[in-house]
Parts: structure tokens; C-alpha cells; sequence
């Protein structure tokens, strides 16, 4: 039997509120939407990020991230519904995925561990540790967008799992040459069957 009780997260994710408000509600009950009562100005990067800044990846900076976080977020109108530590985590989070993503260019992606099997490095497994990260913090922000923004956002984090898994193309099989049969419903090529016959 399973045990463990509900655990956070399991269920049928609820329909983000644009969706709803663009289908016309069709449940027909009162769409929640939380009131914050608090300044709708833009916020600005607390100062502690600064100091987490790595001189060795000079290509990108923290407050980049942050700037571009937010210009993603303003046109939702939910800005002011999030608090600022949770985007200085996604922040956080994406800034050291950067950063393992430069470490791992410098280095084997795969390698041999001690019985000489191939296996993938400990870089890797802590690169893969930093994506799911960041998906788990971004996961915090999404939640409030979709539960309380009228307009329709794409999530950017949706948008690059989507491109990762459509990269592979299948290649079309010609009609007129029909495969090994395996795939393709062909009509039987002989004639009938003679009683007896197997």
C-alpha cells in the first residue's frame, strides 16, 4: 500500500487564470486572484548578490540576470505579487548554472570511474543537480504568475525543455519504398489460402 499521505506538488496542476479568463470561466466560479496591497514599483537587487559575483565569469553578471528576470515578469502584473528573495534565489540559481555550464566546457563530460567503466563525471552530475535548481526556484515565481496574471506569459523555462525535447527530427520514409514491414500494414502479396494450407 502506498504511504506517505499527499505530498506537496502531487495532482492535476491548476489551469493558469489567463486560460480561464479566456475560455469565459467555464466553471462559472469566482476566479481568486490575490489583492497585495504594497508598492507596484520595480525592485531593486539587494546588495548581497553583488558579493557572490564569481571575477571568473566575466561574460555575464548577477545583475544581468536579474534585470532580465524581472523585464520577463513586469508585463505579467504580478510583480509585486512576488517576493524579492524568491527571484534572488532563481537569480542565484541560474547565475551558478552559468557558471557550471563554463566550468564543464573546460572539461570531459564523460569519463572512466575506478573499475574503468564509462560513466558521467561528477562535473556533469553537479551541473544536472544545478538545472533541476533552477527549475525547482522558477517553479516558486511561475506558480503565483499563472495563478494570478490575466494576460497570457510564456515560460521561458517551459520554452527551453520544449526546444530541447523537439531537437530530434525524425526522418520521413519514402511511400513508394516501403520498409522491412515491421512498421508499415501491407496487403498480403499471394493469393488465398488452399484448405489445408498453413
Amino acid at each position: 500500500m502506498p504511504s506517505g499521505g499527499t505530498r506537496k506538488g502531487a495532482g492535476r496542476k491548476p489551469k493558469p487564470l489567463a486560460e480561464k479568463l479566456a475560455a469565459g470561466n467555464p466553471g462559472r466560479r469566482p476566479l481568486k486572484k490575490i489583492e497585495f496591497s504594497g508598492g507596484t514599483s520595480r525592485p531593486k537587487m539587494p546588495e548581497y548578490l553583488r558579493h557572490m559575483e564569481k571575477p571568473a565569469l566575466n561574460f555575464i553578471s548577477i545583475e544581468e540576470i536579474f534585470e532580465k528576470t524581472l523585464d520577463h515578469l513586469e508585463p505579467s502584473g504580478c510583480l509585486n505579487l512576488i517576493p524579492v528573495e524568491n527571484i534572488c534565489d532563481y537569480v542565484m540559481a541560474k547565475y551558478y548554472l552559468i557558471d557550471a555550464q563554463y566550468a564543464l566546457s573546460k572539461t570531459a563530460i564523460v569519463g572512466y570511474n575506478e573499475k574503468h567503466e564509462l560513466t558521467v563525471t561528477s562535473f556533469t552530475e553537479a551541473m544536472l543537480k544545478l538545472q533541476k535548481n533552477v527549475a525547482l526556484t522558477w517553479g516558486v515565481i511561475w506558480d503565483v504568475v499563472s495563478r494570478n496574471s490575466e494576460k497570457v506569459i510564456r515560460n521561458p523555462e517551459e520554452d527551453l525543455i520544449a526546444a530541447i525535447m523537439s531537437g530530434r527530427v525524425r526522418k520521413k520514409r519514402p511511400r513508394e519504398e516501403p520498409d522491412d514491414g515491421r512498421d508499415e500494414h501491407t496487403e498480403n502479396p499471394g493469393g488465398e489460402a488452399e484448405s489445408g494450407e498453413v
